[in-house]
């Protein structure tokens, strides 16, 4: 295993020692000192960044707070007429759009700047750069795009009034910076977390066991499903000319990404909820079974949760309802009717949040293309929902029937992956790969060229990669089912309980024999 991932367990280990015995009267600090002590693991020159963003957010927290204890000081006034509250209200309400906006934007700009200034520096002086590194040689922060996220929510619901501001610094360092969450998430939000942060844990067996189970679940996925996989695809859609792929095997390296993806990060948040469940926090969960959705937009409110989440509460409202957009609503209304009135305002700001999360995952245009591939796609599906209805009473097909449910699953699923051809690959290559899916298929070719990609990983690679899936099926179906996989787990004959851990513990280990390099998440990227 890789020495970050022994340092990782080591820290971890160490962690709880203190956690439960040492400093139980002192939680929330130990957490706080793991998570800098991760967080310097990755480089000290990155702590700036987030030292910065914590200032800046916690100090406009509390710059919000007194504007509005001001603002109720002046109010109390006796005799103040009430033209003069309203005017004291109106201005305070501008100073605190004018402290928020310019923290968001500082914030966003030092974000934008490592995701984005290399590529359009180099686009701009002619040659189109791939390596993330910025013009000044700084390497992007560890979880810089996660933690910026998180800070910014907690500063628009201190602004919405939602919870006060936390006037110490160092529990608000603590929110921002929790080590499970720093690489990929999930984005947690301020009034969940605070209070767990702050309350006295104590050790819980069961807790553990529950926890212990979930991490080893989650590190299958990861390094017996999505490392072992990984070679394949690249060996399949990496060659320098893709002109000669067929649509056979750019379809396989598709279906091989799709179970990467989410194997990779579905797995590694496992991972850190696991972690986080070690100290009795419970963190947002970003998963649902989201290959059991029914439509698109199912889909997006089962994978990345938290990201969908921070998007619907935080973009997606303050667009709809801005003025214009409920100007445009009354105006479709009147030309096109009710349903029209209704979701076209829905569906421009859907086309808006996805551009945006397709622009967060990088600045290439592949990235666009794939979010307002996604956003057009849930975006007519509302608007022509009445149209779908009158077909489906027309040709009396059962809705309600166990088929149906089954051929909207699938239907979905396709939908989804041909969204992963532009999320995958870039949008020429991306073109040409699902060109030739559908009018170069040549199924013929996968007897001849599937094997050489296989070979891409070393021996009992692919079963392994079989077996993973299989139980991560079940696993899945039984959650879909409204079962707790561990308690039935629990609930299993002693011998079989334990061949079971040990199946998934030797499949993670054995792993690691079948490929050469071991490759970090991927969501760490974004």
């Amino acid at each position: 295993m890789e020495l970050y991932s022994l340092s990782f367990v080591l820290l971890v280990t160490v962690g709880l020692l203190l956690y439960y015995t040492v400093l139980r009267t002192r939680q929330w600090l130990c957490l706080l000192g793991l998570s800098l002590v991760f967080f310097a693991a990755s480089g000290w020159q990155d702590f700036s960044f987030l030292f910065f963003t914590a200032l800046t957010v916690w100090g406009g927290g509390l710059c919000l707070a007194k504007l509005d204890t001001d603002a109720a000081a002046r109010r109390k006034q006796p005799g103040l007429p009430k033209e003069e509250k309203k005017a004291i209200k109106a201005q305070t309400t501008r100073r605190k759009k004018g402290v928020l906006a310019g923290i968001l934007v500082v914030n966003f700009l030092v974000l934008g700047y490592f995701k984005y200034w290399s590529h359009f520096a180099a686009l701009l002086s002619g040659a189109w750069a791939a390596s993330t590194p910025s013009a000044l040689g700084l390497v992007m922060p560890l979880g810089i795009s996660f933690y910026t996220f998180q800070a910014v929510g907690y500063l628009i619901d201190c602004y919405r009034g939602r919870h006060p501001a936390e006037k110490n610094f160092a529990r608000f360092l603590l929110f921002i910076s929790f080590f499970p969450q720093l690489v990929q998430g999930p984005i947690n939000r301020y009034g969940e977390l605070e209070p767990q942060f702050m309350a006295r844990h104590t050790w819980d067996w069961e807790r553990t066991k529950r926890a212990l189970f979930l991490f080893a679940f989650g590190a299958m996925k990861k390094y017996a499903i999505s490392n072992l996989t990984s070679p394949t695809i690249a060996a399949i859609l990496d060659v320098e000319d893709a002109s000669g792929l067929t649509g056979a095997m750019a379809l396989l390296a598709i279906l091989l990404y799709s179970l990467q993806q989410y194997a990779d990060f579905s797995g590694g948040i496992d991972m850190v909820l696991g972690v986080a469940q070690l100290y009795d926090i419970q963190m947002m969960p970003n998963f649902r079974q989201p290959y059991f959705s029914t439509s698109l937009g199912d889909f997006w409110r089962r994978w990345h949760i938290s990201l969908g989440a921070w998007m619907r509460d935080y973009l997606f409202y303050p667009f709809a309802l801005t003025k214009p957009m409920q100007r445009f609503g009354k105006w479709a209304a009147k030309h096109g009717g009710k349903h029209l009135g209704r979701v076209l305002p829905a569906a421009v700001a859907n086309l808006l949040v996805f551009a945006v999360v397709g622009i967060w995952h990088g600045p290439e245009i592949h990235y666009l293309v794939w979010g307002l591939y996604n956003g057009a796609v849930i975006a007519l599906s509302d608007l022509l929902e009445p149209a779908f209805k009158k077909l489906s009473a027309a040709l009396h097909i059962p809705t309600e029937s166990r088929a149906w449910h089954l051929f909207r699953i699938l239907r979905t699923f396709v939908i989804v992956n041909i969204g992963w051809y532009f999320d995958r690959n870039g949008f020429m290559r991306g073109l040409l790969c699902l060109q030739k899916t559908f009018t170069d298929f040549h199924f013929d070719s996968l007897a001849a060229n599937a094997p050489g990609a296989f070979a891409a990983v070393l021996g009992p690679a692919w079963g392994i990669v079989i077996i993973s899936t299989i139980l991560v099926f079940v696993h899945s179906v039984l959650k879909e089912n409204g079962r707790d996989p561990y308690a039935d787990v629990q609930r299993l004959p002693l011998v079989v309980r334990w061949a079971l851990y040990y199946l998934v513990i030797f499949l993670t280990l054995i792993s690691f024999i079948c490929v050469t390099d071991t490759t970090g998440f991927l969501y760490a990227n974004f």
